[in-house]
């Protein structure tokens, strides 16, 4: 599993993740370190964490569920949150990932 190994080596805490096919699999990892590469370019020193949460009707079989997915990057500086909900995970946490991007951006631009 690329992605869990790609956490571990960068100390990206990674938490809650729902299963995922191969083809999920391949485009968060990518996701995710393409995010990383980016924020690493802006602010060398900063913790990510990035937490999935599901929820939806669950006494009801074949019930569609959304995904909320948390970005979470802390600097020395600043804290900065971006938060998603899909009905498709991938979607959340792409979503949450431009915009983590953007506010990052937008605070490196103030300085």
């Amino acid at each position: 599993m690329p992605l869990k190994e790609f956490a571990q080596k960068n100390n990206i805490k990674i938490l809650n993740f729902p299963e995922l096919d191969e083809i999920d699999e391949q485009t968060a990892f990518k996701t995710v370190k393409d995010n990383f590469e980016r924020i690493s370019k802006i602010a060398p020193e900063f913790e990510m964490t990035v937490q999935a949460k599901e929820f939806g009707q669950e006494q009801k079989k074949g019930a569609r569920r959304q995904h909320e997915v948390h970005w979470r990057v802390i600097t020395p500086k600043k804290r900065n949150v971006a938060t998603s909900t899909e009905w498709n995970f991938i979607s959340a946490l792409q979503e949450s990932g431009k915009e983590l991007l953007r506010e990052i951006l937008k605070a490196s631009e103030k300085k």
